[in-house]
């Protein structure tokens, strides 16, 4: 019985001990943290695209050759003055363009003795933009054109076409800047009467409003 008593008081002072050290555990283990769910950050917006609708101003410079069936051809620098206005249909772009050519650098002499004095174009565009946020617009232009010529006869005018290709890049929301190439049709030009062909290149610099 000696050692009954004494197993028992021995299993109630080690469980006390156990309890005693787990409640010691208690209130020294760092209490575990829930978890926490970031959210992801907020994906970067895209650049809007740039608005092509408006109307523009402005000037080039070119060069060009000019045929004559039978009668050979020159060749010759000019500037001239261009105006427009576009409407964006959301990334199809019709416009209207007026080109005014004033004169050309050194003027250009026809085939029986008379010379162009200005030349004029009025186009109707359509076009593609493209590119990062849409800065880059290639388009085609058709449309009519006048040249002006005069000599020792006096002075007329001849009407024929114009069909260009060009490449307009807004550098920023208002500056412009275009390249293009053009092919112009007129016949009955001065008086030797000359069906002309022109094949012509040029760059220009335009303020968007």
């Amino acid at each position: 019985m000696k050692h009954a008593g004494f197993f028992a008081i021995t299993a109630c002072a080690v469980g006390f001990a156990s309890i005693a050290s787990a409640q010691d555990m208690s209130k020294t283990a760092p209490a575990l943290s829930e978890p926490t769910l970031t959210a992801p950050p907020p994906a970067m917006a895209s650049a809007p695209r740039l608005n092509w609708t408006g109307a523009y101003v402005g000037a080039g410079v070119g060069y060009g050759e000019m045929s004559f069936s039978g009668a050979g051809s020159t060749s010759s620098a000019a500037a001239g003055l261009f105006a427009g206005y576009r409407q964006d249909m959301g990334g199809f772009v019709l416009g209207g363009e007026a080109i005014i050519v004033p004169t050309s650098f050194g003027g250009v002499d026809l085939p029986g003795g008379d010379s162009l004095s200005a030349g004029a174009s009025v186009l109707g565009t359509a076009g593609m933009a493209f590119g990062p946020e849409g800065r880059t617009l290639g388009y085609v232009g058709l449309g009519p054109t006048l040249l002006r010529s005069s000599g020792p006869s006096g002075s007329e005018t001849s009407v024929g076409g114009t069909a260009t290709l060009g490449l307009d890049h807004m550098l920023t929301d208002s500056l412009m800047l275009r390249g293009g190439v053009n092919y112009t049709v007129v016949n009955n030009v001065g008086a030797a009467d000359l069906n002309t062909r022109t094949l012509g290149a040029g760059v220009g610099l335009a303020f968007r409003f």
